[in-house]
């Protein structure tokens, strides 16, 4: 029997390259729904009954915050964060580090359900203590972060310095990961990129699960291209 995953969504960012479409960036409709609708359906397909979403307090109106998704098990934590290293220790305090690891994803990387729940059930079945980061072949990012790859599928580094793989938006972190990120946001640290190049330079053990494409959604022609992504093209 698989085991069961919590999730947490990093949605809190200021999204100004979307802002002709939608006033916070998980908002942004694709085919009629929202990015975080259509992130929240793909995750409950995948058997995912704990989800927590970290969304920007200060774009939303009460309103609005009452128009989001509302399905049994899905919750929502309003802040206005420095970056999304920060929104997601943010999301750490919330869930608790404790209560085990937790997949934590960002609401604009879009990819096919079969790809989703593979991953997920690849982190199902990870050894206690191993991390994981959702990669791709696929490089359509103004700013990729690169993953370099062991033979045995273990993330070597993280950097600007092109490889053969590059992060997805979706990581799955075990306690000691997390405390990590809330050690270095307390020291000034900024960005998710500089928290994943620590864990490796530490030795944490992170597998990496390649699929043949996603999209981060950026700008408003990237949700043209996620729909014609989802649609198969």
């Amino acid at each position: 029997m698989n085991k069961p995953i919590r999730v947490g969504v990093l949605g809190a960012g200021l999204g100004s390259r979307l802002s002709s479409r939608a006033k916070a960036k998980p908002l942004a409709l694709l085919g009629g729904k929202s990015l975080l609708s259509h992130l929240i359906s793909a995750l409950k397909n995948c058997g995912i009954q704990s989800i927590r979403c970290a969304l920007r307090d200060e774009l939303l109106t009460a309103e609005e915050k009452k128009g989001l998704p509302q399905e049994e098990g899905v919750s929502y934590l309003f802040v206005n964060t420095e970056s999304s290293l920060h929104t997601l220790v943010e999301l750490i305090e919330s869930m608790g580090s404790q209560s085990g690891p937790a997949l934590f994803t960002m609401a604009d990387t879009v990819l096919r359900p079969q790809d989703l729940r593979g991953f997920v059930e690849f982190c199902q079945r990870l050894p206690a203590g191993d991390c994981a980061v959702l990669t791709t072949t696929f490089v359509d990012d103004e700013k990729p972060l690169w993953v370099h790859v062991s033979p045995d599928g273990k993330a070597e580094k993280f950097s600007s310095e092109p490889g053969s793989q590059i992060t997805s938006g979706m990581y799955f972190l075990q306690p000691q990961a997390m405390e990590i990120a809330k050690e270095l946001t307390q020291r000034g640290v900024h960005k998710m990129r500089n928290f994943l190049a620590e864990l490796t330079t530490r030795g944490m053990p992170i597998k990496t699960f390649v699929v043949s494409k996603t999209i981060d959604v950026d700008h408003p022609s990237d949700l043209d291209k996620a729909a014609a992504f989802m649609q198969g093209d």
